[in-house]
């Protein structure tokens, strides 16, 4: 009887084991192409944000806030739902909080604000090529490599993605 037992806790425990490390539903792999079109595409965006958004005429507005420069989120960007459906369409909520908090957005007088900064950016992701470092059922790892401006030079960018359910793949970690 108890022989049996055993067999059957056995059993069950390696199905559950098997039920866990299967991909998700609905699960595609992530191809080297297709990192490089994600990371591409939330590095624009990030460049987009980080730029306080895509401001109409007249929309821009500058303050000072505990000693230090702020100006207002544009329009499209000016509230935390605004800025985090934005971003989540490329990355985890995990990581879009993080972004926020990294680069000091705050909430000012009820509209998203960030310091007054300057970025520019010669990366050229259109030449970007990815090799995959570590391959798990719900997330992948690779190595971006972006070449910059004309120094023939490039940056590596270490990338981690996240299979979600239901919106499919994000980055959750980007060079950190």
């Amino acid at each position: 009887m108890r022989r049996k037992l055993a067999i059957g806790w056995l059993l069950s425990i390696l199905l559950l084991l098997t039920a866990c490390s299967s991909p998700p539903a609905g699960y595609v792999a992530l191809s080297p192409k297709n990192a490089v079109e994600l990371a591409s595409a939330w590095a624009e965006t990030s460049n987009v944000i980080m730029a306080g958004g895509l401001y109409k005429e007249g929309e821009y507005v500058s303050f000072t806030h505990k000693g230090m420069e702020y100006r207002y989120m544009a329009a499209h960007l000016d509230s935390k739902k605004k800025l985090k459906t934005e971003m989540q369409k490329f990355i985890t909520k995990k990581k879009a909080k993080r972004f926020m908090k990294e680069h000091g957005i705050l909430k000012h007088k009820g509209k998203l604000a960030q310091p007054e900064v300057e970025i520019s950016s010669q990366l050229q992701w259109e030449m970007a090529t990815a090799k995959e470092l570590k391959v798990k059922n719900d997330y992948m790892v690779f190595e971006i490599t972006v070449p910059i401006g004309d120094t023939r030079t490039a940056e590596k960018i270490t990338v981690k993605y996240i299979y979600l359910k239901k919106t499919g793949w994000r980055i959750d970690k980007f060079n950190e």
